[in-house]
């Protein structure tokens, strides 16, 4: 009996053990669907906002029929509305956090760098601006600004809670993917986007909220708007297989035409520096060029909706698709670079299907009857270009099916967007988002592990294992107490606490012999400059131990008079044992290894 009962006691506290573990993945699994519906309304309530400020400045709301709106407005509102919004937005982005737009890219570092903590303040701000930015006709996109609203809600959701590193991030992710979800209507490539782009990486205990929270926003979406597919197309497939090497080559085009609109983007922006254009002016600008174009091709403004549909339906000959590409690079550079406020997202679709099309087109002048349709042309030029500008060829290859529903050009949409992925790879910021951090001096390419060793600081392993001496000390009495104090590294200072001299046993007792035992100790010391400044990287003090080969330095932190005051010393065999348990726990937030 003694035996049954003893077992019977370690099954139970098996089970109570794997209930306390349960019980907090439950809590962030009803929290994540949670915030899949607070998101996704957040989402909706963008769009309204969308809407309210293009009646204001348009005279009527439509996302989907922008092009044919702007065609039956008055030619002076067509060109006033994006100048007064640019200068509505001037004004509120002097106020935003930094004075810019947040948008995705902030997301990607809040989760690399910042352990999924956000300004909320941040996303508020985001959201205005993007409602007067598409509201008004500017060139871009909606889905950056409902990532970083979303994100930024989690975030702030997981401040108040408490939540610790691993939970922040997840809900960071879970923010993300509803936000997509809403925008397109798209469960799967939210999941996958916030996987791909926000959070790094697939484990199960990300991917069980993630899809949570799509479902939550889907939901919403659904509720609001039904089921349906963004574009209605008829059935289309690739005609021959002897077309792949085409796609590929689309995707090359593709790719090299974000690269680019991303040069073109940093160019508009060079501009305003160069001619020292006050920034709350410069969307205002922008604006005035952008009202212009539509006046020539009303097809290029907006999110691009209308014009991804048309395109697609093959309403456009050649001479119009190269016309309205052009004009939309041009108008997305201007938005973009003279600080409108938005993603990309869309712009990029509408670029890569226009390319696509006019690929298409040519390609059935040269073979007439032997090429697919030049909407599945267009269809893989979507993808392959938003793959480009994201970095995220999975996700946008999903978000092109879902919103479009036809899987029969699925190998030629698939090809082109891994082509153009893998083009970028050669780049130097692999998708906008890391060009807009590599910007701000901020590189998030690098490892997960470098970014643990750069973003950590050395102040917890501040050690006072050293023997502390005077600045007048003698190199007898300097050895005799460390001798007494069982120490390894001497530290010599001033009366006033600050910096002198430090040594090593072992290199004092090379550098002397009996007849300097008399002589004083700073004599033979290093001097101040082998010294680490309180706050440093565990990657900085492991670079300067290198440098200065020694497995010690003294720490200091600065005085008012600028003076290095010693705080401790630092270990070598200290900073690798954080090193190691940083990535242990690194990797138990990825895959739940303890």
């Amino acid at each position: 009996m003694s035996k049954l009962h003893k077992s019977t006691s370690i099954v139970k506290q098996q089970m109570d053990s794997g209930l306390n573990r349960l019980e907090p993945n439950l809590r962030l699994f009803a929290v994540a669907l949670a915030m899949g519906v607070v998101v996704g309304l957040s989402t909706l309530a963008l769009i309204e906002a969308i809407a309210i400020v293009q009646r204001v400045l348009l005279g009527d709301a439509s996302e989907r029929h922008l092009a044919t709106l702007l065609d039956q407005t008055p030619r002076w509102r067509v060109v006033l509305a994006p100048v007064v919004g640019g200068l509505v937005l001037g004004v509120l982005i002097s106020y935003l956090p930094g004075k810019r737009y947040h948008g995705v890219a902030d997301v990607m570092e809040a989760c690399a760098l910042r352990g999924g903590r956000m300004d909320a303040r941040s996303g508020i701000g985001a959201a205005a601006a993007a409602a007067i930015s598409i509201g008004s006709g500017a060139s871009v996109g909606r889905e950056g600004p409902a990532v970083h609203i979303g994100a930024s809600i989690c975030a702030w959701v997981a401040e108040k809670m408490g939540l610790n590193r691993r939970h922040s991030l997840v809900l960071l992710g879970c923010g993300a993917a509803a936000a997509v979800t809403a925008s397109f209507n798209a469960p799967i490539a939210g999941v996958l986007f916030a996987l791909e782009v926000v959070v790094g990486y697939y484990t199960l205990r990300v991917f069980a909220p993630i899809v949570l929270s799509a479902i939550g926003a889907v939901i919403v979406t659904r509720i609001a708007y039904g089921d349906s597919p963004a574009f209605n197309l008829p059935a289309h497939a690739v005609k021959s297989l002897w077309e792949l090497p085409l796609f590929a080559v689309l995707g090359i085009l593709a790719a090299l035409l974000m690269i680019y609109c991303i040069r073109s983007i940093r160019l508009v922006q060079l501009s305003h520096e160069k001619l020292a254009i006050p920034i709350w002016l410069r969307p205002a600008i922008a604006g005035l060029f952008v009202g212009l174009i539509a006046l020539v091709t009303p097809y290029a403004l907006g999110v691009g909706y209308q014009t991804i549909s048309l395109t697609l339906n093959e309403a456009f000959p050649l001479s119009i698709v190269l016309g309205i590409l052009l004009a939309k690079m041009v108008a997305t550079s201007l938005s973009l670079g003279s600080g409108f406020c938005g993603g990309v997202f869309s712009p990029s679709l509408v670029l890569g299907a226009l390319a696509g099309a006019a690929l298409g087109q040519v390609a059935a002048m040269v073979v007439p009857g032997e090429i697919s349709s030049p909407a599945v042309y267009a269809m893989a030029g979507m993808a392959a270009s938003a793959s480009a500008m994201l970095g995220a060829p999975i996700s946008t290859v999903l978000i092109v099916f879902e919103l479009t529903s036809d899987y029969n050009a699925i190998v030629a949409v698939m090809l082109a967007s891994a082509i153009a992925a893998t083009v970028m790879m050669y780049r130097p910021y692999c998708s906008y988002f890391r060009w807009q951090l590599a910007s701000r001096g901020v590189n998030i390419v690098e490892g997960r592990d470098q970014i643990l060793m750069r973003t950590e600081t050395i102040d917890s392993l501040v050690s006072q294992r050293f023997t502390q001496l005077s600045s007048a000390e003698h190199v007898q009495g300097a050895l005799a107490r460390t001798a007494r104090d069982r120490q390894e590294v001497m530290v010599a200072t001033n009366e006033n606490g600050l910096l002198v001299g430090s040594m090593t046993v072992l290199e004092l007792v090379a550098e002397t012999d009996d007849e300097a035992q008399a002589g004083q100790f700073t004599a033979y010391a290093h001097d101040q400059s082998l010294s680490l400044q309180l706050g440093s990287s565990l990657s900085g003090a492991l670079d300067a131990m290198a440098s200065h080969q020694t497995y010690y330095l003294p720490v200091v932190e600065f005085d008012s008079d600028e003076q290095q005051r010693v705080v401790g010393v630092i270990y070598q065999t200290d900073v690798l044992k954080k090193y190691n348990a940083l990535l242990e726990q690194a990797r138990a937030e990825e895959f739940g290894v303890n």
